[in-house]
């Protein structure tokens, strides 16, 4: 690529907030010189670091980018500064954060929209005893074992491929490709990830798979549809080809997780599963497909009840991290509150809140609810063709959509 010494800077400067921060770049498939250079040297003072920022935001103003480029760069070198004044010790408030990392207010908790899950789960998990009882029988009944789950996740990711191609045609680059790879029980930032997508540039995805989390037939299509087509895989494949490499727009080859591009990402993959297939679609694929035993399983009436109630949960992970974050509940409180709803075991509860208090994925578990809400409320429950492509091919700030 053709890159300016304002790109290379911009880079360079993420690369080495990362060095403080493991983890806080996603992927890079920039100049590989770069990284080596990065990794060749010596830690970045924080203080430098900030300087740096500061002399990126007032070069950004001369380098004659057209209006939208520049504010898209100009909020993503803010989302830098941000974590850099962090690592200077400067005390800024979450929801402040929130809004210089994401583009977009952190809303307060609404403990109201909560108020009817347990009842709304009941409904739609009927069984005997209670909801706890009934929600671990499912767990056991609808849990994959170990030595099946590759066989059946790349058939979901086959069936999302497929469905992505219809209704977008020539829009994924040729030669894209997904890796499917299992890993061990705790990921390499040492939190439990049932599935990961870790973008590895020229089209290429590797989804890690987590064969014993969360593995239960009924994710195995969202979770395709999150992580591969049309979720993030598609999202990153189209960009790089559109946006780094045809227009050679350098910031299209980094992903931060505390950033506006971040958050866009999140939002779309939220909806993936909405965009391919109704509620009932999904069901039916699920049962047909994936289900070991329809007949020791819930109808295919209950099926699409309890996949339109799932909907609320990034709202209970929400409210767990705003209690946690901004309202400094106890560990203890906490747990009880998750618990309280009946819905999750204390595996994965526990989890939760480990990605709560990590430092690279702390205020990321907001954007799940949020984006998700965002994508609703612009372009429905269920977006158009049109609509999704544009968030696909386009690069978007979360204010745009507000």
């Amino acid at each position: 690529m053709k890159l300016s010494e304002f790109g290379r800077d911009f880079l360079l400067l993420a690369l080495r907030i990362n060095k403080h921060k493991i983890g806080y770049v996603d992927f890079y498939i920039g100049p590989k010189k770069l990284r080596k250079v990065v990794d060749n040297e010596k830690i970045t003072a924080p203080k430098k670091l900030l300087a740096d920022s500061s002399a990126l935001q007032e070069k950004l103003l001369v380098q004659g980018y057209y209006k939208t480029r520049e504010r898209y760069i100009e909020k993503n070198i803010l989302a830098m500064r941000t974590s850099i004044e962090i690592l200077n010790g400067i005390d800024i408030p979450i929801q402040d954060q929130f809004l210089k990392f994401y583009d977009i207010q952190l809303q307060p908790v609404n403990e109201a929209e909560l108020g009817n899950l347990k009842e709304e789960y009941s409904k739609a998990y009927r069984g005997s005893g209670s909801l706890e009882q009934q929600m671990n029988k499912l767990r056991v009944l609808r849990t994959i074992p170990g030595a099946k789950v590759f066989k059946l996740f790349k058939k979901a990711l086959n069936i999302v491929d497929v469905r992505t191609r219809e209704l977008f045609v020539d829009l994924l680059p040729r030669n894209e490709s997904v890796n499917i790879n299992l890993i061990k029980n705790i990921n390499k930032d040492g939190l439990k990830w049932s599935y990961y997508n870790w973008y590895q540039g020229k089209y290429r995805s590797r989804i890690d798979v987590n064969p014993n989390f969360g593995m239960y037939w009924t994710t195995f299509l969202p979770a395709a549809a999150h992580e591969g087509y049309p979720g993030h895989h598609t999202e990153f494949s189209v960009k790089e080809k559109l946006l780094f490499r045809d227009l050679n727009q350098f910031e299209h080859s980094i992903l931060l997780l505390n950033s506006p591009k971040l958050f866009i990402s999140e939002s779309i993959a939220e909806l993936a599963p909405n965009m391919l297939y109704s509620y009932q679609e999904q069901a039916e694929i699920g049962l047909q497909n994936f289900c070991p035993d329809t007949s020791k399983d819930d109808s295919l009436e209950v099926l699409v009840k309890q996949n339109k109630v799932k909907g609320k949960l990034s709202l209970l992970w929400y409210n767990l991290a705003y209690h946690a974050l901004i309202d400094k509940w106890s560990e203890e409180d906490l747990i009880q509150y998750a618990t309280d709803f009946e819905v999750f075991n204390r595996d994965t509860i526990n989890n939760q809140l480990n990605k709560i208090y990590n430092l690279s994925h702390s205020t990321t578990i907001f954007s799940y609810n949020l984006g998700r809400n965002l994508i609703i409320n612009n372009y429905g429950e269920f977006p158009s063709i049109k609509d999704f492509r544009n968030l696909l091919v386009k690069p978007i700030l979360p204010s745009d959509l507000v």
